[in-house]
């Protein structure tokens, strides 16, 4: 079972990447902020010579060296201290949205890369809240229960879905401009992945 759920991450990370990877810089060092089971992250280093940093509230890893802890406010580096950024499915997780993505923006002198679940009525709502519980909450509660993990507080519970308005006014408050939207809707669920690949505006004005 240990290695089904490793080939479930193994997929979900390989897709993932498909989508970024052509978003990411040539060379350098990135950060993966909320970085998970690590997988995401070894999925890049495995295609690229990137070097990637990652960052969680907890250490939830069971692939790769594991992240930095940090309690979720300020990224322990220096302004500019990477060439590019990933934030995937994290905004809907932290306590302030547009705080995380200020400090982004600080920390990143190149594109930051965003890939959040958005949703469309009440329907989409509902969806969702489904699938953020079957990838967080039960996720966890599988990965401990097959001891890939040992048992941790769960820091997977969602406290707010967004709509694609609200990401965009939250991106334009925090200081990041959209240069890329690439969405990926789930047919007839009134829910898409949607990627964006944002600059900060001081760096393009």
């Amino acid at each position: 079972m240990k290695w089904l759920a490793d080939r479930i991450m193994v997929h979900r990370a390989i897709a993932l990447f498909d989508r970024v990877g052509r978003h990411l810089p040539g060379s350098g060092t990135i950060a993966d902020i909320g970085s998970g089971t690590g997988h995401n992250a070894e999925e890049i280093r495995r295609n690229t010579t990137l070097s990637v940093r990652e960052f969680d509230v907890a250490d939830l890893h069971w692939m790769g060296p594991g992240p930095v802890i940090f309690a979720g406010g300020r990224v322990p580096v220096d302004d500019g201290a990477f060439d590019g950024l990933l934030l995937l499915f994290v905004l809907q997780y932290v306590d302030s949205p547009h705080a995380l993505l200020s400090e982004v923006r600080r920390v990143s002198r190149g594109p930051v890369i965003v890939v959040q679940s958005i949703y469309r009525g009440w329907w989409g709502r509902t969806v969702l809240g489904l699938r953020e519980f079957v990838w967080g909450r039960l996720a966890l509660r599988v990965a401990v229960g097959l001891g890939v993990l040992p048992p941790v507080e769960c820091p997977l519970s969602p406290r707010r879905y967004f709509t694609r308005l609200e990401l965009h006014r939250l991106f334009e408050a925090a200081g990041l401009v959209i240069v890329k939207s690439e969405p990926a809707e789930w047919f007839g669920l009134c829910v898409s992945r949607d990627l964006f690949v944002l600059e900060s505006k001081a760096n393009l004005f």
